[in-house]
């Protein structure tokens, strides 16, 4: 009952419910076996010493399983001993509590009388954590609303309340509060993932945006009290990146940071995180980053920021090697320690139906209490049979009380029945593994001619190439990924393949990790049967109390093993993976701030907090965008399987599961996990491009990627259990929870070997304490997305995702994810000006056959910026309804200068070089910083001759969200082109 109280998830509690029926049974069939022992001594006859057997099987099955309860009884108690540790020790530091107020708070010390209602008690940290919802507020006076009750005939509560979901969706704490308090609208930039090519294109694009422009506005005042030209970049209330955007973003915020911590201080000298203050930041963000300047030219020494040199790659290369073996050591500690605990007890207690190992491997005489498990227990397959029966007459009972009734009373005991059936068909097959599977698996790993290994040389052989194939599958998978994009960018891409014709994305994606997990399982199994068949055979020839210093010398070595596999187990897997890594390969490029003129990276012992080091003093708030993994009842829709969420300096979650106040969310995290909620890491996670879920992009290697620890990234807390354990704690019950329990009263404070299997076995409950975050291109790779769910009404997409031609695929996924989960609509312009028309490849100036860049015709386009109208709907709760996209993609238009276009020709995959191509040259980074800045002139250029919102409705231009429009004519895009 312990433990069914306070499992943690649904699947916790039917295992929890499962064991009680187990302890219950164990109990039921002692009686009977006792009854028919009582019976076999009366009077005679094989058949009640099977019936004996079947019962005493039953009996030590139902204890096996019952025994695991006791283990989930410790784990528990040692998870609410360290949450309340760290509760106390969190509410001694911050608030500076006497060891009597410490002691007030324990339940003991209420219950005696010691103390009660004397002093306060510490509020507990889940009630302030959460940032309050923040839905949309329509009123029946909006002009999108009075559309929608002028289309549909219904009254404004019955439109609102069948947009419910799109609302739902618009739940982003902070945008209401800032709307009502501003005539003008919100703006966005969004810098597209796509790896280092995507940061070089947002790079050069925030230069030009950084610029002092007569199209950005008046003079403004900046965070240095000097007066100066305002910039398009600082006027916007949102940059929100992904993956690789998010490095240039990370950069330019991380560019204008004052230095908070002190590396040089003793550690008893410093303040912790949650002591510190922001500080003003030292200029705007507009002012870092100028072509030419220190940080700037930092970057392009460092573009290979992964490995630079022979040296440097067999670094990266022997990270992977590290988190292959480190995984592999957790996964297969549970064979190893589970198969030595199952052979040990089969040798001791005789349930087997036949003897586990064969008649040549075992020397136990007769008389020893061992040899009773070396002859056959027909009584195994009567237990198995008895819940089959069961099973079966539940089903029939279901079956026929289908036919006489279909009254309420009749569907409830339909449902009863199907759950007991289910309940003894998986007893069944429990008592089947133990006493049939289990010895038969032994059997075969036993046996002279298996080719599983019975000595150490042979166990390190048959391991290491384990190892081996798996660091080479590993290594494949990541570089092999982009494939298709890479033969559809150079166009080689060869008509389908019967198997794809036939078979969905999906189900292809399925069938390959069905195979990984296939291949997986086997090792996994063999590992099983042989330490299982070991630990049977050690007990059966020398019994328990023999010499038990006198163990061969591989058996020893074997233990150590466990040992270690076991230690690495507890250990944190986000350690363990790749993403600390890359984190620290990104910080070491684009972590970097300018100190008297020349670039200082940052300390790696200066934690870039990301609710100190995340905010803006005069410029927008930076969202990176990252997706979280659900699974089960609550999973998104199919082929998309990830959900929105974001961190930034402000809040930290999604409208899917809820958010958190990143500040708040920091003092109550884990050391461990704080180490995750800094920039650096939101720029990690958001670019944590190879993990065991990819959303969107899953391509059926994921699984493999977990196994080898290819993973980069994270667990963090989830807002959506925060809130559930908010509500059971309150004084009116237990909130929405359908599943009565007692919640876990604090977050984990390492993600231990459990998370690894979470993620292999791709289980990610809604409900649990934390939830796995990785690249925001797994759920939109454009952030257009996050804009529109912030009602920005104009909003700026710099695209570097290198979608393969002709068609603008990343695009058309955020329109239409933008479609159905906010009921946004997004036109673009088809044809004319700044259309999609101007960004196919072939519609720009044709160069003659003879000349050098003929072979650009097929490639080149008229232009790279196409503009869209957004609409939104009435449950976005805007008084104006629509605004305006500009979508500038990495194109090789005709604006191209003569050197972009040479170097174009030379190289057939520009400007779609793939992204795992993560080693980039001089060459790279100047044609894609190029690139960046063409496509923001041409963006800008569209701006200047944009005609006003607001004047189709006769209201004043100035709320419309969009830069003046100059006196003069439009300055024409500075990029020179060739003619």
């Amino acid at each position: 009952m312990f433990y069914r109280a306070r499992a943690g998830s649904k699947l916790g509690g039917q295992a929890a419910n499962f064991i009680g029926a187990a302890v219950l049974i164990a109990v039921v069939a002692n009686l009977i076996e006792v009854l028919l022992v009582w019976n076999m001594l009366n009077q005679a006859g094989t058949g009640w010493r099977t019936a004996v057997a079947a019962a005493a099987t039953i009996k030590f099955s139902a204890i096996a399983v019952g025994a695991t309860g006791i283990f989930a009884f410790f784990a528990i108690v040692l998870r609410n001993t360290i949450g309340k540790c760290r509760r106390v020790r969190r509410w001694r530091r911050t608030e500076r509590a006497s060891i009597l107020e410490i002691l007030r708070s324990f339940k003991v010390f209420r219950w005696l009388g010691l103390g009660a209602g004397e002093g306060a008690r510490p509020a507990p940290w889940w009630n302030g954590v959460l940032a309050p919802k923040a839905w949309p507020e329509p009123t029946a006076n909006q002009a999108a609303v009075k559309e929608a009750m002028k289309d549909s005939g219904q009254p404004f509560k019955a439109v609102i309340e069948n947009q419910r979901s799109w609302q739902r969706a618009y739940s982003v704490p902070g945008v209401t509060a800032a709307l009502k308090r501003r005539t003008e609208p919100l703006r966005a930039l969004c810098l597209s993932g796509g790896g280092v090519r995507s940061a070089c294109v947002s790079m050069g694009a925030m230069q030009v945006f950084s610029k002092p422009c007569s199209a950005t506005g008046p003079v403004a005042s900046s965070s240095t009290g000097r007066k100066k030209a305002a910039t398009l970049l600082d006027g916007l209330d949102y940059v929100i990146s992904v993956s690789g955007g998010g490095y240039a973003a990370g950069a330019r915020l991380l560019a204008v940071q004052r230095q908070l911590v002190d590396p040089t201080q003793k550690r008893e000298e410093q303040l912790e995180g949650d002591e510190l203050k922001p500080k003003p930041n030292i200029v705007d963000i507009s002012e870092r980053f100028e072509e030419g300047s220190a940080e700037f030219d930092h970057i392009r020494r460092g573009s290979s920021y992964l490995a630079d040199s022979p040296l440097g790659l067999i670094r990266a290369l022997a990270e992977v090697f590290k988190n292959l073996v480190a995984s592999l050591a957790i996964i297969f500690s549970v064979p190893v320690i589970a198969g030595s605990v199952a052979g040990l007890l089969l040798a001791v207690v005789p349930i087997a139906a036949f003897p586990p190992i064969s008649s040549k491997s075992s020397a136990a005489g007769s008389n020893t209490p061992q040899s009773a498990s070396l002859v056959t227990h027909p009584g195994a397959y009567w237990a198995v049979g008895v819940f089959a029966v069961l099973a079966v007459l539940c089903t029939v009972y279901v079956l026929i009380t289908e036919w006489r009734s279909n009254s309420r009373c009749s569907e409830r005991r339909m449902i009863h029945a199907l759950g007991l059936a289910r309940a003894n068909a998986l007893f069944a097959l429990v008592i089947f593994a133990l006493t049939i599977a289990l010895p038969a698996l032994m059997l075969l790993c036993s046996a002279p001619g298996s080719h599983t290994p019975s000595s150490a040389g042979g166990a390190f052989a048959a391991l290491s190439g384990v190892v081996g194939v798996n660091y080479v599958a590993a290594l494949v998978a990541i570089v092999w990924r982009d494939r298709h994009k890479l033969s559809k960018s150079i166009g080689t891409q060869s008509s389908p393949r019967l198997l794809k014709r036939l078979l969905p994305p999906e189900v292809v994606s399925l069938l390959l990790t069905l195979a990984t997990l296939a291949l997986l399982s086997v090792v996994w199994l063999a590992l099983l049967g042989s330490f299982a068949a070991g630990a049977f055979q050690f007990c059966a020839q020398t019994g328990w109390g023999e010499r038990v210093l006198n163990v061969p010398p591989q058996v020893w070595w074997l233990g150590g093993l466990a040992f270690v596999a076991l230690f690495l187990g507890f250990a944190d897997v986000t350690s363990l993976s790749l993403h600390p890594f890359y984190r620290r390969c990104l910080a070491r490029t684009f972590a970097v701030r300018r100190v008297k003129g020349q670039a200082a990276q940052y300390d790696d012992a200066e934690p870039t907090w990301l609710h100190l080091y995340g905010r803006t003093t005069n410029g927008p708030e930076f969202v990176f965008a990252c997706s979280a993994t659900i699974s089960g009842p609550d999973k998104p829709a199919p082929g998309l399987n990830a959900v929105s969420f974001v961190m930034s300096a402000d809040y930290v979650g999604g409208p899917e599961l809820g958010w958190f106040h990143t500040d708040k969310l920091f003092q109550a995290a884990s050391p461990r996990i704080r180490r995750d909620l800094t920039v650096e890491a939101a720029v990690a996670v958001s670019g944590a491009a190879f993990a065991s879920a990819m959303g969107r992009q899953n391509k059926g290697v994921e699984k493999l990627l977990a196994i080898s620890g290819a993973r980069l990234g994270t667990w963090l807390p989830n807002p959506n259990f925060v809130r559930q354990l908010r509500e059971s704690t309150a004084p009116n019950g237990s909130g929405s929870d359908p599943l009565p329990r007692v919640w876990p009263k604090s977050l984990p404070s390492i993600r231990g070997g459990g998370y690894l299997y979470r993620e292999i076995l791709g289980i990610n409950d809604r409900d649990a304490r934390l939830v796995q975050v990785t690249d925001g291109g797994h759920y939109d790779n454009s952030g257009l997305v996050e804009a529109l769910r912030r009602r920005c009404r104009l909003i700026i997409v710099i695209d570097g995702g290198g979608d393969p031609p002709p068609l603008p695929v990343g695009l058309t996924d955020a329109l239409r994810l933008a479609r159905y989960e906010l009921g946004v609509e997004v036109t673009l312009n088809r044809t004319g000006p700044y259309s999609v028309e101007s960004i196919t490849p072939g519609s720009g100036k044709q160069f003659a056959k003879d000349d050098a860049l003929a072979s650009l015709n097929s490639r080149i386009t008229r232009g790279a910026v196409v503009q869209g109208a957004i609409t939104y709907p009435a449950a976005a709760g805007l008084d104006e309804s629509t605004g305006t996209l500009i979508f500038a993609k990495a194109v090789l238009s005709e604006r191209c200068p003569f050197w972009l276009l040479t170097y174009a020709a030379s190289t057939p995959i520009f400007p779609h070089d793939p992204t795992s191509d993560q080693w980039f040259t001089e060459a790279q980074f100047a044609a894609y910083t190029s690139l960046g800045r063409i496509i923001a002139e041409e963006a800008v250029g569209c701006l200047r001759v944009l005609k006003p919102l607001d004047s189709l409705t006769g209201r004043r231009p100035a709320g419309n969200g969009l830069p003046p429009t100059p006196p003069s004519s439009p300055a024409q895009v500075s990029s020179k082109t060739l003619n």
